[in-house]
């Protein structure tokens, strides 16, 4: 039904979990990836809520008139599955991204992932280990979990295998600022990048590392091919 209940949780339902848990300014569609050019690197910035996320991309928005933050993705499980397999996301990371055109906003990927998306990537991140606890991602991650959640055991240990199996659905928050969301369509992403909704929308994704006619031969929308 859209909305995280009592008694439900990411683990009961992850379609509806964990919801919305930010104002309406930031624009947040559960299990989403919004597009657009960093302007802060993630990986170095933990935050404890997708609510202080959405705060920091505000507040860069206010210092930095030329490329102002108006798009954030937030990690809200220990690890955080991504098709990039060579990067471990760890909870907190908090992603700041400009799109230069919001009004018209980009994702990446929404919603559940289809059977055949899951098969296509199901070994991406079965391999390599956690960072250590030295490791400042590791500290910054873990020091965010604490303020989150307290003492509840973090759920990886540092150092060991990765073992991470394809969720069911697109494990970060995030938001748009001032977008207007209707939680009440759903939306799955396919192995080909693919978006589709249950108000029968298709999106294909974006590659920016692709040429224009690549893009173009895939199904992108003219107006797609910008951050």
């Amino acid at each position: 039904d859209s909305t995280c209940g009592p008694g439900e949780s990411t683990a009961s339902c992850p379609s509806d979990c964990p919801g919305v848990t930010t104002p309406p300014q930031c624009g947040e569609e559960p299990h989403s990836d919004p597009q657009g050019n960093a302007v802060v690197d993630g990986r170095g910035h933990h935050v404890a809520s997708a609510a202080a996320c959405c705060d920091a991309c505000a507040a860069h928005a206010k210092k930095s008139p030329k490329r102002p933050c108006n798009s954030w993705v937030f990690c809200y499980k220990p690890h955080c599955w991504s098709a990039d397999n060579g990067n471990t996301h760890l909870f907190g990371e908090c992603w700041l991204k400009w799109q230069s055109d919001a009004a018209h906003p980009l994702y990446g990927q929404r919603g559940a992932y289809t059977d055949g998306y899951r098969r296509a990537n199901r070994d991406k991140h079965l391999n390599g280990k956690y960072p250590e606890a030295s490791n400042p991602e590791w500290v910054g991650a873990t020091k965010a979990w604490g303020e989150a959640h307290g003492t509840a055991p973090f759920g990886v240990a540092p150092g060991s295998r990765r073992n991470q199996s394809v969720p069911t659905h697109v494990s970060w928050m995030g938001g748009v600022m001032g977008a207007t969301v209707d939680l009440h369509v759903s939306w799955t992403t396919d192995e080909h990048g693919t978006m589709r909704s249950s108000a029968g929308d298709t999106i294909v994704d974006y590659r920016p590392w692709e040429s224009r006619e690549q893009n173009l031969k895939r199904g992108v929308k003219p107006e797609q091919m910008k951050f």
